[in-house]
């Protein structure tokens, strides 16, 4: 099995492609790219988030990508080899001769439908609703094979059996490939592709229910649960070593449908039995992290360096593409006379905790700032989180 990297000659950045994702994760034998205008964002919740690019080469390289890049793996080093994005291609829009052609989202993708619906009591006057029904899934394993499993649950409410399978068969056949679509405004620029990722956290869509045992469980106990349900194997990691235990009690019943990710969002924002935040993502070697939120200084920046480069607590350098979201970093030169005190973070205009970091190539990094609180997690754990004040 052979490896084949594209280098950013400017940056020292390398990018490797892998097969589309049910293929197991191999590398792609043989392909030439030059990547341009690299931009990720790795949030606070989902780790590596979003990525794009621009790849520039000749027409029938890009328009190879159009029909055969969907759901490519991609993986992002920096020059130490160390992984600064990982994720898989969510859409392709190919620009040539002003025509725009663009196939996804993967994730709007749909093979395996379930239709969840209502049927017509006609035996009332006028018919209303009857009891809640299901169709079953239906399946096209051709869309599976080539793109993974995407589950989707359809809602409707007021049809008779016979609509409903209708209304399934129509869904899959509309949404078992990626869609798409395209506009022509006219020009004359050379060809170029513009590839959007996402990282593996957005491929948590499944339903998850468990209907087996009731009771409470820890809640770190429920998120390995849920990832252990995934459908499509090797997509998330099955190394949990990485989630930290959370003994906060949370019920082991769900028979709502529910996506793996929705619930999950759920747990970590219930923080634990203390109300300290945590935080959870994928993130190398697609491995899930769940873990506390920092309450310590982890990065400063002077302000008024013209650089304004990102040290670590002992005074060293930290590439913009290796800081991580759900730290604190300190301005120590802006509103300078004292010293930060742990207790008093969320109160300190020089203090921010940092929810989402994106990077640009070569060097341009912004840090997207977020109020630490535990009255959300008090809601959560409450069962309120849609409570407002």
């Amino acid at each position: 099995m052979s490896r084949r990297t594209s280098h950013w000659a400017s940056a020292g950045f390398t990018l490797n492609i892998y097969q589309p994702l049910p293929q197991g994760g191999a590398f792609l034998t043989e392909l030439s790219i030059s990547a341009q205008d690299w931009r990720h964002t790795i949030s606070a919740f989902g780790g590596f988030d979003v990525a794009e690019f621009t790849l520039v080469d000749t027409l029938p390289v890009l328009e190879e990508w159009l029909e055969q890049g969907i759901g490519r793996g991609i993986t992002a080093y920096d020059e130490a080899g160390e992984v600064m994005w990982d994720g898989f291609v969510d859409s392709v829009s190919l620009r040539v001769a002003g025509l725009e052609v663009t196939r996804g989202p993967l994730t709007e993708v749909a093979n395996q439908v379930n239709v969840i619906y209502s049927a017509i009591d006609t035996s009332t006057n006028p018919p209303t609703p009857g009891e809640r029904k299901q169709t079953g899934t239906l399946n096209d394993l051709e869309s599976w094979a080539r793109y993974g499993v995407w589950p989707v649950n359809v809602s409707v409410a007021g049809v008779t059996d016979t609509n409903a399978n209708i209304l399934r068969s129509t869904y899959l056949a509309e949404r078992k490939h990626p869609a798409t679509t395209s506009h022509f405004i006219g020009g004359s620029e050379p060809p170029m592709l513009r590839v959007r990722c996402l990282g593996w956290i957005h491929t948590l869509t499944y339903p998850y229910n468990q209907t087996a045992s009731s009771g409470t469980i820890n809640l770190s106990t429920k998120i390995q649960n849920i990832l252990s349900a995934q459908l499509n194997s090797g997509w998330i990691s099955t190394d949990y070593s990485r989630i930290t235990t959370n003994t906060l009690g949370v019920p082991s019943y769900e028979n709502n449908d529910q996506t793996a990710l929705a619930l999950i969002k759920g747990l970590v924002a219930m923080g634990d039995v203390n109300a300290r935040r945590y935080l959870f993502g994928i993130y190398d070697r697609r491995q899930a992290v769940y873990e506390p939120a920092s309450s310590t200084i982890d990065y400063e920046m002077r302000l008024g360096d013209p650089g304004q480069m990102i040290l670590d607590p002992a005074g060293a350098e930290v590439y913009p593409w290796r800081v991580r979201p759900g730290r604190w970093i300190f301005f120590s030169d802006f509103l300078p006379g004292r010293a930060p005190t742990p207790d008093k973070f969320r109160e300190d205009p020089r203090m921010l905790f940092i929810e989402s970091v994106t990077f640009a190539l070569p060097h341009g990094v912004q840090l997207q700032g977020g109020r630490a609180e535990t009255f959300s997690q008090k809601l959560a754990q409450f069962g309120l989180a849609g409570a407002s004040a």
